[in-house]
């Protein structure tokens, strides 16, 4: 099934009714990436790829050009703040992708 038939299956599985759609698209996009990068798609409520989903938002809320420009800013509490949530993002993130080429090392280390 494709990322845009999965899309309007659960969009009318809702009925009608309203729904947040970024969610939905957030991980039908995340889908088609991990596909290209790892050869199968995920599920759309599997938990791993929605703690991603949920990485990546968070990575983007909390970037701020602003700490780029000007470094010494990360030592006031808001700024520091938001230094570490974008940090702990980045690591999921990063984790979540090793542990996937993790897999997929393994999984082409077997067929050999």
């Amino acid at each position: 099934m494709t990322e845009v038939e999965e899309m309007i299956n659960r969009a009318r599985e809702e009925q009608g009714r309203p729904f947040d759609v970024r969610q939905l698209t957030t991980s039908c996009v995340a889908n088609v990436t991990l596909n290209m990068l790892f050869g199968r798609r995920f599920d759309l409520s599997n938990s791993t790829l929605l703690q991603l989903t949920s990485a990546v938002n968070s990575l983007a809320e909390n970037m701020s050009i602003v700490l780029e420009i000007f470094p010494v800013l990360r030592f006031f509490p808001y700024f520091r703040n938001t230094l570490a949530n974008f940090l702990t993002a980045d690591e999921k993130m990063l984790t979540f992708i090793s542990n996937n080429v993790a897999a997929c090392t393994k999984v082409c280390d077997n067929s050999y």
